[in-house]
């Protein structure tokens, strides 16, 4: 951990609490559902704000293909006559007005997860043709599973125990479908029960007769207009900037999810520009409210990366994203989501601030982290979580029952841990965008990978040959740990030549590290291990021999390979110039 400096304390002490308390309040009386009124008024009072603070800014606008859910209902019809509480999710499927019958079956999952699970199909050997899926496992790839498997309808099981029913999505496509994906988006119902619900739904499926159910269930999908408002404070050397951004739609008022992560949004935003007025910020910082992240998953920062990708490649030195901070008794920063590019900086700010130093986990593919075509090395999501044995299977809002739901009003956010957590924030963008050589290390994450593909080696044994890249992410993992040091060590004289060189090597191994679709795509929303091109080696394991599905994937391995490989000879070249 490492001693804050007399101009950080200075920043720090200058947040308005004020200032974020009237942001809060403001944004917890507004419904923000995306591409909606309410939506379209915070955008005008942020906006306003800026102003106030002199900070320009733009408000971009385009056509995002949305989805709201409306209503859902649950009756079961036999053994017995039943009604339970059910809503419908973001792009499933709606049913007839007269609802939808179907036999139900049972389908357990060691992946019971409301996220993006592994790369296990659970329905392999278990006929749900014709049948509505009642699972545990209600990530959006289990929909899709079900969906593939033939099933006519998908009931999803909460994992934890909370009276309420949260809103989710069931789309596994980031953003705005294109023609390759468009047929990923459910065809079939997706709702969700409470655990209470589901658990009465399991105990009738193993009574021995037949659940028959009939589902109802409402959603409009449609395309909507989009307004996105866009900050940039410019530094003394503007060439370069940092990109700051959180969502701005919610579920309802969303206090938690995202009114408080507007709020410190926009209170860096006025930081940043005292900072600027007074000579004191270097490259630039950039500030995005991001729209469509709940009902077009994750749409508004897939735009902008489509949008501005060459800008965000070239010029761009990292991204953090604020969500669903300052939540009340969420002071445990013990999962911190953190490329390894930028961990021992956050072990230094978070446990300068806090005292106690964070754990980590590595970016899911969740929320808006739409930036690995780019390269952007990135920082965070979620800050603190309430202590870990009062935790909710949530995946937001510090850990706590009322995340994606009516629930998540004013009294859920704590002024005082959002003035926390704004510091944290507003300490790591000064100590990337003011540091005359960029903070960012290599090695570890040359060693994530090298260590994964190890892993991924000795699953497949001899039916494929990963020995080219473990050879040559062993010799580079060498290599970074010189470039490390030399850009530790270096002077204002070579501070361009070693940033070029850091930045080079980002956008040549974040890619591969963090997507399989490619520099200019966006993967679906499903697990994604490390170097998840060569983690498909590992399905050779459920595959025959001599197949053809074994061959066909021989053959896409092989083109993967050679794609790693071009991509780790890129970083070489780019460290070698760190290194002189």
């Amino acid at each position: 951990m490492q001693q804050l400096s007399s101009a950080e304390r200075a920043a720090i002490a200058a947040i308005s609490r004020k200032d974020l308390e009237r942001t809060v309040d403001y944004l917890s009386g507004v419904d923000r559902t995306s591409g909606t009124a309410g939506e379209y008024a915070s955008v005008d009072w942020i906006c306003q704000r800026l102003s106030e603070y002199g900070v320009p800014h733009t408000v971009h606008e385009f056509e995002g293909y949305l989805s709201f859910p409306i209503r859902a209902s649950l009756r079961v019809l036999s053994p017995v006559g039943k009604e339970i509480r059910a809503k419908t999710r973001a792009f499933g499927a709606s049913t007839p007005p007269q609802g939808l019958e179907g036999d139900v079956v049972f389908v357990d999952s060691k992946l019971k997860s409301i996220g993006f699970e592994g790369t296990e199909n659970q329905f392999d050997g278990i006929d749900v043709a014709g049948k509505v899926v009642l699972s545990p496992r209600g990530g959006p790839d289990g929909v899709h599973d079900a969906m593939r498997a033939g099933a006519i309808a998908h009931i999803h099981i909460w994992p934890s125990g909370e009276d309420a029913i949260h809103e989710m999505i069931s789309t596994t496509v980031w953003g705005t479908p294109t023609p390759e994906d468009a047929g990923r988006i459910p065809t079939i119902p997706s709702i969700s029960v409470n655990h209470e619900g589901g658990e009465y739904l399991q105990a009738l499926c193993a009574g021995g007769k037949p659940v028959r159910v009939r589902i109802t269930a409402q959603t409009d999908t449609r395309w909507c207009t989009m307004r996105m408002p866009v900050a940039e404070i410019a530094g003394s050397e503007p060439d370069q900037f940092m990109l700051v951004a959180g969502h701005l739609d919610s579920w309802y008022v969303g206090t938690t999810d995202n009114a408080t992560g507007d709020a410190a949004l926009l209170e860096l935003a006025r930081l940043c520009k005292g900072l600027a007025d007074r000579g004191e910020l270097k490259r630039s910082v950039r500030i995005a409210w991001w729209t469509g992240h709940s009902t077009g998953r994750y749409s508004g920062s897939t735009w902008y990366c489509d949008q501005f990708w060459q800008e965000l490649h070239d010029r761009c030195v990292g991204y953090i994203d604020i969500d669903s901070p300052g939540t009340v008794n969420s002071t445990w920063y013990d999962q911190i989501t953190c490329m390894m590019d930028g961990w021992q900086l956050a072990v230094d700010v978070i446990g300068g601030i806090t005292g106690t130093p964070p754990g980590r986990e590595r970016p899911p593919r969740a929320g808006d982290y739409s930036f690995y075509g780019p390269g952007l090395p990135a920082m965070y999501m979620l800050l603190g979580n309430i202590e870990p044995s009062a935790r909710y299977a949530v995946g937001g809002g510090g850990m706590n029952w009322w995340w994606h739901t009516e629930y998540d009003t004013r009294e859920t956010a704590d002024l005082d841990v959002l003035v926390q957590d704004v510091g944290i924030y507003t300490v790591t963008i000064l100590r990337i965008v003011n540091a005359a050589v960029l903070p960012w290390r290599l090695q570890p994450s040359v060693a994530e990978m090298a260590e994964a593909v190890a892993d991924y080696a000795t699953q497949v044994g001899g039916r494929f040959d990963l020995g080219p890249v473990a050879a040559a992410l062993e010799d580079l993992r060498a290599l970074a740990g010189r470039a490390d040091a030399a850009a530790s060590a270096a002077g204002a004289a070579d501070a361009p030549r070693v940033n070029a060189g850091v930045m080079a090597a980002q956008r040549a191994l974040i890619p591969i590290n963090y997507a399989a679709a490619g520099e200019h795509d966006h993967d679906p929303a499903v697990h994604q291990p490390v170097l998840p091109l060569l983690a498909r080696a590992t399905d050779l394991l459920r595959l025959q021999p001599g197949s053809d599905d074994e061959r066909f994937l021989l053959t896409r391995l092989v083109r993967s390979r050679n794609r790693v490989l071009a991509s780790l000879a890129r970083a070489e070249a780019a460290m070698r110039q760190i290194v002189g």
